[in-house]
């Protein structure tokens, strides 16, 4: 186990806890921003390896990201880290 492990169960837990005093509509908006910013940062590091690919070439190569990223989770290779009870 990490060193580090605990100080990751606590802030999970943290976490926890103020997701559960949320509304659901705090709730859904958090959710938009998670993926506003996921989107962003993954567009970020498109156009870093990409530096000559206009909108369009990094939009599809976003989608291709997205897509590997689903098969991978179809075929079982890749999974969300379970999070400590």
């Amino acid at each position: 186990m990490s060193e580090f492990q605990p100080l990751i169960d606590q802030l999970y837990r943290e976490e926890i806890l103020r997701a559960r005093k949320m509304t659901p509509q705090e709730r859904l908006r958090a959710t938009f921003e998670v993926t506003d910013f996921s989107l962003k940062m993954m567009r970020s590091s498109l156009r870093q390896h990409h530096p000559a690919a206009d909108e369009a070439e990094i939009l599809r190569l976003g989608r291709e990201r997205i897509a590997k990223v689903r098969r991978m989770q179809e075929w079982k290779h890749y999974r969300a880290a379970e999070r400590p009870a």
